[in-house]
């Protein structure tokens, strides 16, 4: 099955029609209807956060603009994304949602007179953006508002989770795990044995995270060098998997490994380069090739038997060398595959084409199979209002 979608442009973005097209598996619509969940996937390259959401005949692909966003988390209730210089945090609001669907919206009796003259001064067009994001939130099941945004500046956040000491982000500049804080851009917590200090010099492209018990335990990086930018230069092959409590180097074989995971006491993880996705067994200390996809593995997600694996066409890359998977395929591709754990087969799929060819993360989004963001660039963020009394 296939679907065709034009992107009208937001505010603040390039006036341009956003070029997207899609085709997936007939059993896909049915698979997350049944699950009830949707997909959040991020795409750096094509600025966009976007959720796979079905009525369960069709996919529909729900696109919003961010600037580089790469990390994300979320479930019913929340949603949280590290972009370009910033990690934002939204929440499912169910009365607003419930407002919206009961048409209080709609009405402009209840306004207040300033409110009225906002809506007057800004202009018909406005009007009418507004009144058509409001009439996408009703075919929301859950509706998430922005609640916290924190500024890290450029640390090149790649991986992140909420853990047991709040959220964990892999701040690849710094080549180190870090928490966040109000009071500083990031606060470091740990870095790998081999990296000696901490500067702003990308040294062994730290990128993704797996937590365990709510701390993170496994991590990857490209190599164990300690200088800035080493991984553009030096071979291919030199990716670790490292254990966060032993700093011992689990894996030291990989190429562009991403996206460790810790499911079912397995680690799971992309070894990028070879299009392999690798189950690793902490208590054998034994690796086993999962599967091998025609692309680019990266972002991973679990529901059940089931595993959720982003895939992006192979580009040319920043490092010299050539990676094994652009030499194995003829075309490579970009989209999201299921695959079942037990069986270690697909399950079903959904390929990517024109402006999206790159994905960082996806997400699983539970109880929500056409979830819906307001974001702070949208008209009607202005009036949706979401609160508690606590009045003497």
């Amino acid at each position: 099955m296939s679907e065709v979608k034009e992107m009208e442009p937001q505010q603040q973005v390039a006036q341009k029609l956003f070029d997207f097209s899609s085709e997936y598996s007939s059993n896909l619509p049915g698979l997350l209807k049944a699950l009830n969940i949707s997909i959040a996937v991020t795409s750096y390259q094509a600025d966009r956060l976007f959720f796979l959401r079905t009525d369960g005949v069709k996919i529909n692909t729900h696109f919003k603009y961010f600037p580089r966003p790469m990390g994300v988390c979320a479930d019913a209730g929340r949603l949280t994304l590290g972009t370009l210089t910033q990690v934002l945090d939204f929440r499912h609001s169910e009365v607003v949602l419930n407002n919206i669907k009961n048409g209080q919206m709609d009405s402009e009796a209840k306004l207040s007179r300033k409110i009225k003259e906002d809506r007057q001064h800004i202009g018909e067009l406005f009007r009418t953006r507004k009144e058509k994001e409001i009439q996408a939130f009703k075919q929301a099941d859950a509706l998430y508002l922005p609640r916290a945004a924190l500024s890290t500046g450029m640390i090149n956040i790649h991986d992140i989770a909420w853990g047991n000491e709040g959220l964990w982000v892999v701040n690849s500049t710094f080549s180190c795990l870090s928490t966040l804080s109000p009071d500083y851009s990031f606060v470091a917590r740990w870095k790998p044995p081999f990296i000696s200090e901490l500067v702003p010099e990308d040294r062994c492209h730290l990128n993704g995270m797996a937590l365990k018990d709510g701390y993170p335990k496994y991590v990857t990086t490209f190599n164990q060098c300690d200088n800035l930018d080493s991984w553009v230069d030096r071979p291919l092959g030199e990716g670790t998997l490292i254990d966060v409590d032993t700093d011992e180097i689990l894996l030291k074989d990989l190429i562009m490994p991403h996206s460790p995971r810790y499911y079912r006491e397995r680690v799971y993880l992309c070894d990028s380069g070879t299009g392999r996705v690798l189950e690793y067994d902490p208590a054998t200390k034994t690796t086993q090739t999962l599967i091998t996809l025609p692309g680019f593995p990266r972002g991973m997600n679990f529901i059940g038997n089931l595993m959720f694996v982003g895939l992006s066409k192979v580009r040319k890359s920043d490092i010299g060398a050539t990676v094994p998977i652009a030499e194995a395929l003829e075309e490579s591709q970009c989209g999201v595959w299921v695959i079942d754990l037990d069986s270690q087969g697909i399950v079903g799929n959904i390929v990517f084409s024109g402006d999206v060819s790159q994905i960082y993360d996806i997400a699983v989004v539970r109880d929500a199979v056409t979830p819906d963001l307001a974001a702070n660039n949208m008209v009607s963020i202005r009036h949706l209002f979401d609160y508690t009394e606590e009045l003497a």
